[in-house]
């Protein structure tokens, strides 16, 4: 049976509640825009999982945007994995996959569409999340999403 290892324990840094900004770049399905955000990442599972809710509303008045994403690890591996859901209505063909590099967390996701890569770094009551992303037959990443979130509460106990 799988344990609860040091991946496992990584991800408690972002449990909490968080709120900010963002810098978003243009993309097939939208343009250039800032954006506040909401996020709630949450342990769930006996500890096996890291649960976020997310909602960003952007500056320019486009679509909201919600996910609901699930972070655990590889009991072979050790790898950490992500398995987003979101608005747009792309299904996970395979979740994202990374570890940490110092406090950072990096993973990398694969799609028909392109490949992104995840940096979020918590660092006591500021969370950072950059998203570079190459799409299509792109030979070169480019940046998507530059965020800044501060932290707004801790969550004690499982979620309401």
């Amino acid at each position: 049976m799988p344990s609860i290892g040091t991946a496992h324990h990584a991800l408690t840094t972002l449990v909490g509640k968080w709120s900010g900004t963002e810098e978003i770049a243009a993309s097939p399905w939208a343009p250039a825009t800032s954006a506040t955000a909401r996020c709630e990442y949450r342990s769930a599972l006996g500890g096996f999982a890291v649960i976020q809710d997310y909602r960003q509303v952007r500056a320019d008045g486009g679509p909201e945007f919600l996910a609901h994403n699930v972070f655990t690890a590889d009991p072979e591996t050790g790898e950490t994995l992500w398995y987003g859901f979101d608005s747009y209505g792309f299904p996970p063909e395979a979740p994202a996959r990374g570890g940490w590099d110092g406090g950072t967390l990096v993973l990398e996701k694969k799609t028909p569409r392109g490949t992104a890569v995840h940096r979020l770094t918590p660092d006591g009551g500021v969370l950072r999340h950059d998203i570079d992303v190459r799409m299509g037959e792109a030979e070169t990443f480019s940046p998507f999403l530059r965020a800044r979130y501060t932290r707004d509460a801790e969550i004690v106990g499982p979620p309401e």
